[in-house]
């Protein structure tokens, strides 16, 4: 029997009770939710399950040793100690790629008027104007806190999202004050001055304290429903929590696989048009293109589930009639692991350019999910 075969074979079961086990965190919740399940939305909720799940625990683990590491260095500060910090960062920016693709829920929820996700990443979402003006400040905004009051974890809590994040973090290990990015120059700064270590480790509270909270709220408790945003998200039930005039958008209906178009095709947009290897590429040649690598891995994994499910995406898609659909996305992401593997940006661009546009036409047609729907398009 054939897969396609199979998936008719399933659709009289998808229609029913869905009850599953979340667990993370070392906690578990348990929940029942009664709601008719297409192939699309059971393809979702795996590809969900299976990718952004692990994508949020993989960076909450990062951030976790990160940490760790920040302490090491900081208790016995040296060059080696230095390296261990630094290489940790790139393992934390790289995890943070997996799962920046898929910004709905957690990611989106805010904090002082601002989404979660700027005090991680500000300058990625900014403008092309904000990025470079903000990240030439970083030093100068370091320096104000150098000579400020004294620092504890806690004293970035009120921060502005340029103040704070994963690049504010980066300038301060990776270069001293006067922009020297020697190993020995930045020892030295920091045994000099002790404040620096202060800021670092607050500036790693602050990474922990937001990554901790869009774990528990994809996990266990989405804005004190009492159920995961997974649950949720994945089962179309946010409306049947929030209103129609909910203020973040929860109570107006979306399916989780619109959502879920939309928010990796907007990803897309911004890796084919934003000049990112010029403007974030600063300290090291490689972390990023490793970075881009992690998130394509993660966007073919939300569509591909064929290991673990006859209900992969791609699978739906095939059996809808849109093979050449799926053998042209396939192709562009050869095409763009190419890219990455030879660090061409020119074809890295294009690549993403061509995936961005597969997700606007063949994903949404495929999957007969909403032809109305409002796309990205270009970086401002």
């Amino acid at each position: 029997m054939n897969k396609y075969m199979k998936i008719q074979l399933l659709k009289p079961l998808m229609i029913g009770t869905l009850t599953f086990l979340l667990s993370a965190c070392g906690a578990e919740t348990e929940s029942s939710i009664t709601t008719p399940m297409s192939e699309v939305d059971l393809g979702v909720q795996t590809a969900v399950t299976n990718t952004i799940i692990p994508a949020v625990n993989d960076f909450s683990q990062s951030i976790s040793t990160l940490n760790s590491d920040i302490d090491t260095f900081c208790g016995n500060v040296n060059a080696d100690n230095l390296a261990t910090l630094q290489s940790s960062w790139q393992a934390t920016f790289v995890s943070w790629y997996k799962l920046i693709p898929f910004q709905v829920g957690p990611l989106t929820l805010t904090d002082d008027n601002s989404a979660i996700l700027n005090y991680i990443d500000f300058y990625r979402n900014g403008t092309i104007a904000l990025r470079t003006s903000n990240l030439s400040d970083i030093n100068t905004g370091l320096s104000s806190l150098i000579a400020g009051d004294p620092i504890t974890d806690t004293s970035l809590s009120n921060s502005l999202t340029k103040s704070v994040g994963l690049l504010v973090l980066e300038t301060a290990i990776f270069s001293d004050l006067a922009d020297s990015t020697t190993p020995a120059d930045i020892v030295t700064e920091f045994t000099n001055t002790a404040k620096k270590c202060d800021i670092i480790q607050a500036l790693g509270y602050e990474l922990s304290d937001r990554v901790g909270y869009i774990q528990s709220q994809w996990s266990t408790d989405y804005r004190d429903t009492g159920i995961s945003y997974l649950e949720l998200f994945t089962n179309n039930e946010l409306e049947n929590y929030f209103s129609s005039f909910d203020s973040l958008g929860d109570g107006v209906g979306t399916p989780a696989s619109e959502a879920l178009v939309v928010a990796i095709q907007e990803f897309l947009d911004f890796a084919g048009n934003a000049d990112t290897f010029a403007e974030l590429n600063r300290y090291s040649s490689n972390f990023l293109w490793d970075a881009f690598d992690a998130s394509i891995n993660s966007i073919e994994s939300i569509l591909d589930q064929s290991s673990v499910t006859e209900l992969s995406l791609f699978s739906i898609m095939q059996s809808n009639g849109y093979e050449q659909d799926v053998d042209t996305i396939q192709s562009n992401l050869a095409v763009i692991r190419l890219a990455i593997d030879e660090q061409n940006i020119t074809d890295f661009k294009a690549a993403a350019q061509s995936l961005d546009g597969n997700f606007k036409t063949s994903v949404i047609n495929g999957l007969n999910i909403n032809k109305g729907l409002t796309f990205a398009d270009g970086d401002s």
